[in-house]
């Protein structure tokens, strides 16, 4: 939420009398054929599963065929089904992901006899399987390109100094390694600056979303669809830029097989079931565009009842989750602004939790704790405070974490992920290492570090952690190495090129200081079994084996002597150290000596 601390005369003035515009922005991936998925509303599948497509064609188009797109790698889809929809006045076309399709976010290819190709980048998530165990992530309001317009008053055209908070956050996001992210609106300052002084707003915040590695589902703002003072464009141009790029045109004038105007809509991660939720305000004091469809401000009557609906559709079981930019408290019966927050009620509505924005500097805990259940929370904005919030998830119950806030920033908590590679990731060479300073004091345990290398058809090994993958695509080795990062701790991960083999005899691997994985896992605390932890020692030195939980407190010591090189076994019985049983949740098992640590991760279960 930005205050408006500026007349609206006074702001048009300022955008009058700007120089002439010497940048060469342009547009960006605007909507021409694929409908859906799309960078901000994106498909989820695993290889073997269909996923739908909504086309933008004639009726009479044949021909359909689809691929995956990731650098230099292409997965052709194999057609299974769909076919024109006459009461939509679009196509919804199924296509199935082949087996051993890699884990990645592609972008989708898509043509017909009728229609060229078009591309919808970072647009389907092929995912391995859906875990029991993940957490995901909130961002909101990056305002981008520019901090001048949140909180100087002016437009700036050539400012982009919000694009580097955003950045910052995307780092970080990227290692940490959420399953999703969720923006929940304000992706832009001022929805109308498309062609009007050139800035084109939402092409190169679009642009922004291939940085993550995660898919992004986005919900609108009111910077978004309403735009932020008097320009010269007239109401309705931010709604109609929006529309371009992340929404639809037939919102305005539906047809009759999907008669809704408001871009809601829903995604499920296994027993998670997910809604967003269209927010503006349209009162005239940021647009004032159509009031007979969508009132002064949302959530209208048709959202509502569309949401209720959807709700009381889900089977008993299911998780539920709300986002969306703010509850702005809709149109009254005179046609008046209601009051904010009085439209969703997380209890009434039988959902587990509600997240939204707007207000940028909103405090923790803001409309109620954040281990309420159900709770209702706010996240502060990326713009000038690089924030977000970590929700851990097991078997579709959710943990809201704390807020983070990525990098040192003045009057700013001091937080954020270091990443110092020892040499540059870009392909260039064959082995490549980093180090990681988690100054965060929480440990990210699903923590996934990309390794972009030389590849000569190689053989990889990793130290630090366990590759997952690697896709080989236009000479490049994508090497993808899952790590546990404890809470307010250094790690080194590092991969290397593991020696050909000469006349069928494999080398002798070099010495490594490693960990094995912990099991079983789960593991059941003062079930009479023990945890065995697994590791290697390439030289003599004294070892402390600790178990932490996930805010890297230490739960319990199972080891603290000086051993020999070679393999060694720590056990634990479950037992913390007053003795009880720890509780049930997310553990994990470090090694340290002087020369690091390593760490892993087990499940404890009751």
């Amino acid at each position: 939420m930005r205050l408006r601390t500026l007349l609206a005369s006074a702001l048009l003035v300022a955008c009058t009398m700007m120089p002439s515009i010497s940048h060469a922005y342009t547009y960006g991936d605007t909507l021409t054929i694929i409908l859906k998925p799309l960078p901000s509303l994106p498909a989820l599948a695993r290889p073997g599963d269909a996923f739908t497509v909504w086309a933008n064609a004639p009726g009479g188009a044949t021909g359909w065929g689809a691929s995956l797109a990731y650098g230099a790698l292409n997965v052709p889809l194999t057609a299974a089904g769909g076919a024109w929809q006459p009461t939509k006045g679009r196509w919804e076309l199924t296509f199935s992901v082949p087996p051993g399709t890699p884990e990645e976010t592609y972008a989708l290819v898509l043509a017909s006899d009728s229609t060229a190709a078009d591309t919808a980048r970072h647009a389907v998530r092929v995912l391995s399987a859906y875990q029991g165990d993940y957490y995901f992530a909130q961002i909101t309001d990056t305002h981008l390109p520019e901090h001048s317009l949140s909180s100087g008053g002016s437009i700036n055209v050539s400012d982009t100094t919000g694009m580097a908070d955003f950045d910052a956050v995307i780092e970080d996001l990227n290692v940490i390694h959420p399953e999703f992210v969720i923006h929940t609106g304000d992706l832009v300052n001022e929805g109308e600056l498309e062609e009007y002084l050139g800035m084109f707003e939402m092409g190169r915040a679009q642009a922004m979303f291939n940085n993550l590695d995660a898919p992004v589902w986005l919900s609108s703002g009111n910077h978004d669809i309403g735009g932020w003072g008097a320009t010269t464009p007239p109401d309705g141009t931010s709604r109609k830029n929006w529309w371009r790029y992340f929404g639809w045109k037939w919102l305005e004038n539906p047809p009759a097989g999907d008669p809704y105007h408001s871009q809601d809509y829903t995604f499920d991660y296994g027993p998670l079931h997910v809604v967003g939720l269209e927010a503006y305000i349209n009162n005239g004091s940021y647009d004032h565009y159509r009031q007979d469809i969508w009132g002064a401000q949302s959530f209208t009557p048709e959202q509502m009842t569309w949401l209720q609906a959807d709700l009381a559709a889900q089977a008993a079981g299911t998780h539920k989750l709300l986002f969306y930019h703010y509850d702005f408290g809709g149109t009254t019966g005179t046609g008046g602004a209601g009051a904010n927050f009085s439209q969703i009620n997380v209890t009434t509505l039988g959902v587990d939790g509600a997240i939204w924005g707007h207000n940028h500097g909103v405090a923790e805990n803001s409309l109620t704790p954040r281990t309420a259940t159900p709770f209702n929370l706010g996240c502060r904005s990326v713009i000038d405070y690089r924030a977000f919030r970590i929700f851990r998830v097991h078997n579709g119950v959710m943990s809201p974490g704390p807020m983070h806030f990525a990098s040192t920033l003045n009057t700013k908590a001091v937080d954020s992920l270091g990443v110092g590679w020892a040499a540059r990731n870009d392909g260039s060479s064959g082995s490549n290492s980093v180090t990681l300073v988690n100054r965060y004091g929480e440990a990210w345990d699903h923590a996934r570090i990309r390794f972009v290398l030389a590849d000569h058809d190689s053989t990889f090994s990793a130290t630090g952690g366990a590759i997952s993958q690697v896709i080989r695509q236009g000479g490049l080795a994508d090497v993808y190495v899952d790590c546990v990062l404890p809470a307010s701790a250094t790690s080194a991960v590092g991969v290397s090129t593991l020696a050909p083999v000469t006349a069928g005899v494999l080398p002798p691997a070099p010495p490594a200081f490693a960990i094995r994985t912990p099991g079983p896992s789960p593991f059941v605390a003062g079930g009479g079994a023990a945890l065995t932890v697994r590791f290697a020692l390439p030289a003599a030195a004294r070892v402390r084996v600790d178990v932490l939980d996930v805010s890297g407190r230490r739960v319990a010591t199972l080891l603290d002597e000086a051993l020999a090189a070679g393999e060694h076994d720590a056990r634990w019985d479950g037992a913390s150290a007053g003795g009880a049983p720890a509780a049930p949740g997310v553990y994990l098992v470090r090694v340290a000596t002087r020369e690091g640590t390593r760490t892993g991760r087990v499940i404890v279960v009751r």
